[in-house]
């Protein structure tokens, strides 16, 4: 270091409220946002805002994720948030539901870390997200599943096996179910299905097919199966459902 350089000094002059913001901006595809400790948005960027189809940042502050997402979403939020703060240490490349409506399928990977105070009290958490489909790099936990993930979301009607799925991976079947439930928080097997019931419920509201073909279209191997999947994920029917979209 040179003699005379006075990096605390320099630091301690720098507006770091505006050059967070500046910065955030830059930011094309990662969404980037702050919170307090009871989960409020104190900062967030362009790409986040969007995510809350908010024209600005004044939109969005004081709110939580529970004024935009549904329940189950802003809870597994807020869960993370929670680990952060009370842990002070950061969660790093992790994946969650996209912050989209609850019917979408898509995934972030996100990482939080604790926002401390002088003192090193923790006051709130930040953190970035981006889509799964900028994660590419085979050799993490996270790219490893990429390839079964894209294609369990890409070929939900075909018979997809999961032996097949972690062969895909590069892993050992025990390692796949291990790892997607470790990421996922959920199995393979209930994933896809949950997938299969989404997509199911965008047919029933949005074509005239007949039950039976769709649950086929679907991937689900008998009526039987459809009905059961479908009515354990949305409390209905799939006829029930589809009267309950047309009224």
């Amino acid at each position: 270091m040179n003699e005379g350089f006075d990096v605390e000094g320099f630091l301690e002059l720098v507006d770091w409220r505006s050059l967070t913001r500046e910065l955030s901006d830059c930011l094309v595809e990662e969404a980037f946002f702050m919170k307090d400790r009871a989960g409020r948005f104190v900062m967030q960027n362009r790409r986040a805002c969007e995510y809350c189809d908010a024209a600005d940042e004044s939109e969005t502050l004081g709110k939580t994720d529970a004024d935009y997402w549904s329940e189950e979403r802003a809870a597994n939020y807020a869960e993370g948030d929670q680990m952060v703060m009370r842990s002070g240490g950061a969660i790093t490349n992790q994946l969650a539901p996209a912050p989209e409506e609850a019917g979408s399928d898509n995934m972030i990977i996100y990482s939080k870390f604790p926002v401390k105070d002088g003192n090193g009290r923790v006051i709130g958490v930040a953190g970035v997200h981006r889509t799964f489909d900028q994660v590419k790099a085979v050799n993490t936990p996270l790219g490893t599943l990429f390839k079964a993930v894209r294609r369990m979301q890409e070929d939900y009607g075909s018979e997809l096996k999961i032996a097949d799925l972690a062969r895909l991976s590069g892993i050992s079947h025990s390692q796949f179910v291990r790892r997607f439930h470790s990421v996922l928080g959920m199995s393979p097997k209930d994933y896809l299905q949950r997938i299969r019931v989404r997509k199911s419920c965008r047919l029933l509201e949005e074509t005239q097919y007949t039950v039976s073909n769709i649950a086929h279209q679907c991937g689900f191997y008998d009526h039987s199966h459809f009905s059961h999947a479908f009515r354990s994920q949305t409390g209905l029917s799939p006829s029930e459902y589809r009267k309950e979209h047309l009224r």
